[in-house]
């Protein structure tokens, strides 16, 4: 009895120092994919502008073909998109989290308020990327991190790391054991008909523009099932955009 209450015991003393070395383990990740990402150049970034190509697939596979993208971004939570072939047939995007404000304006149509659905799709995609992750998130002593291990299979150069925080939302980041840079991110959501949908986000084709290692392209999949595809062709950081630029966007005269 006294032998099996002193292996209990140990084991109980055990726990915290694996859990110490775990976390350990998984901020070393995080940290190595901040370097190999710019250090102190991604860090500093406090907006952007980046232009390119974009490509939305539907349920059956199909492309829509070029999609011409101009985004600007003031970190951590406000965005302006731009999206269209011509000028004045534009889907602009305007979202302003700050302020809990977002339009869209689609084309000569009158610019309408963002759905509350589209507020929180925007609220999601803004936790969920690697500007928030590696920021602020993975720093957030209220976020638990667990280590799981390396991917299997075409998947075995990863570590895979999971982040969940107190309102049980979880996200995984797959590292690149070579670049040390995060390969991709996979976190779900529950769609208006309360099916839940698995997002995953790869990110390739890394150029170091401005001291920021960017990725150039970006896949994204819902269920298994590609949704879209995203080709920066220019991006400049730190451009000094300003707070009125967020605002309700006017329609093309």
């Amino acid at each position: 009895m006294k032998r099996l209450l002193a292996i209990f015991w140990i084991a109980a003393l055990a726990l915290p120092f694996a859990r110490a070395q775990e976390e350990e383990t998984v901020r070393g990740l995080f940290e190595d994919a901040i370097q190999a990402m710019g250090g102190e150049a991604f860090l500093k970034v406090a907006d952007y502008v980046s232009s390119g190509n974009y490509f939305v697939f539907n349920r059956e596979g199909a492309s829509s073909g070029i999609i011409k993208f101009t985004d600007y971004t003031m970190l951590p939570d406000k965005s302006r998109y731009e999206l269209g072939n011509r000028k004045k047939e534009l889907e602009i995007t305007v979202f302003n989290l700050e302020k809990n404000e977002g339009w869209i304006l689609e084309g000569q149509k009158e610019t309408r308020d963002a759905t509350p659905e589209e507020m929180d799709d925007f609220r999601r995609s803004v936790k969920h990327s690697i500007e928030t992750l590696f920021r602020t998130r993975y720093k957030d002593p209220a976020n638990k991190l667990f280590y799981l291990g390396p991917g299997e299979g075409r998947e075995a150069t990863l570590e895979m790391v999971k982040l969940v925080d107190p309102e049980n939302d979880e996200v995984t980041i797959y590292f690149d054991r070579i670049t040390k840079l995060p390969a991709k991110t996979e976190y779900w959501s529950v769609n208006k008909r309360g099916i839940r949908q698995r997002h995953v986000n790869e990110f390739s084709q890394w150029h170091v523009i401005q001291g920021v290692n960017t990725a150039l392209r970006v896949d994204g999949s819902i269920n298994r099932r590609r949704s879209f595809q995203s080709f920066i062709l220019k991006i400049a950081y730190n451009n000094h955009l300003t707070e009125d630029f967020f605002s309700k966007p006017v329609p093309p005269k």
